[in-house]
């Protein structure tokens, strides 16, 4: 298993590489996780990152080099185009190669303007079509992802989602206090929308909705978002830290409804890896982002979960008023076992390493 980050460095990508390390394992197999040790913050940029990612290559072929045989090699997406690098060291070692698809890199870059479109974007979509060409297997994401790696780089992937860290679902009752409570728990970074939950919750207080937006995680933009929140004068907005794991059940069934936001311009780029345990809670989800996209076309499907795009705060804070007024019920749904989605993913990874 090959990554930048490890289970213990705080990056989303280190806890789904551990969580499937645990899986395969109890499944039988044997697993060596190769990491570069680093922890999980801010990003460099520019030449800084440049150099920083060429030296976690240069880690990672190395430690693969010097690793016992293997029969497969799992890459992730840290550093980026970790898929070139990961092939090399299944060429080492005359193992299979397969690549799990986290962000479609350059492509995510481009979108949030990390990397400019011209040569040097050329090349590196070049180096992953040929790294995801000669991969024994190629997954991603959603159907979204999918599409998008066909599309782009016309090659076929298999869909498993991300894991869902194993919690416990305590029983909150539903109504409390006649407060509404709308929760987004998370990372704080460029890839998703936060501002837009601020101008919501300042729409419903002008409203005197009860109801209160709780934001938790960690992230780039939390600091300055709380400066926003502060400048738009909302008084109905709680801030917490990063939850411990066992902890994360029970913050997330306190809330009526919980945020989940990916900008519209990221389809089939990432999926927020949030949105497996959302879904899985039981209380309704709040899609914020693409409208069109099938995880969302998915969601919206169910009839129990809101959809809606960037530009419609009016009409999600209509929505979210609507299930925060006492004379409407939102139906109570029964969460959902994690330990059964869990087995559920390693079992199709099991199959597909098995084929």
């Amino acid at each position: 298993m090959l990554n930048q980050f490890g289970l213990k460095s705080g990056a989303p990508t280190g806890r789904i590489l551990g969580e499937l390390v645990v899986e395969l394992e109890r499944l039988g197999h044997e697993v060596a996780t190769i990491t570069t040790g680093a922890s999980y913050g801010k990003p460099r940029r520019g030449v800084g990152r440049l150099a920083q990612e060429m030296a976690a290559h240069m880690i990672l072929l190395w430690r693969s080099f010097v690793c016992a045989k293997a029969d497969a090699v799992i890459s992730m997406t840290s550093p980026a185009c970790l898929a070139a690098t990961a092939g090399v060291a299944a060429r080492l070692h005359g193992a299979r190669h397969f690549h799990w698809i986290m962000d479609v890199y350059p492509d995510l870059g481009v979108r949030l303007g990390e990397l400019r479109e011209g040569e040097m974007a050329d090349f590196f979509r070049w180096l992953m079509r040929r790294a995801y060409t000669r991969a024994a297997g190629v997954v991603t994401l959603d159907e979204d992802m999918r599409d998008y790696v066909r599309e782009v780089y016309g090659v076929e992937s298999t869909v498993i989602g991300p894991f869902a860290p194993e919690v416990s679902w305590p029983a909150v009752a539903q109504d409390r206090d006649g407060t509404g409570r709308w929760l987004y728990s998370g990372n704080f970074g460029r890839a998703h929308e936060i501002d837009v939950l601020l101008q919501i919750q300042k729409r419903l207080e002008e409203r005197e909705v009860k109801a209160e937006l709780i934001l938790q995680g960690d992230g780039p933009r939390f600091v300055s978002s709380r400066k926003r929140a502060e400048s738009l004068g909302l008084r109905r907005v709680e801030w917490r830290e990063a939850v411990a794991q066992e902890k994360l059940g029970e913050s997330l069934r306190e809330a009526d409804v919980l945020v989940v936001t990916r900008k519209a311009e990221l389809k089939g780029l990432l999926l927020p890896s949030k949105l497996v345990l959302a879904e899985l809670s039981g209380r309704s989800v709040l899609w914020i982002g693409d409208t069109d996209g099938k995880t969302a076309r998915r969601l919206a499907g169910t009839g129990r979960h809101g959809v809606f795009g960037i530009e419609e705060a009016e009409a999600i804070a209509a929505w979210l008023q609507e299930r925060f007024e006492r004379e409407y019920v939102v139906p109570n749904v029964e969460p959902k076992s994690t330990r059964v989605a869990r087995e559920k993913a390693a079992a199709q990874w099991e199959a597909l390493l098995r084929k």
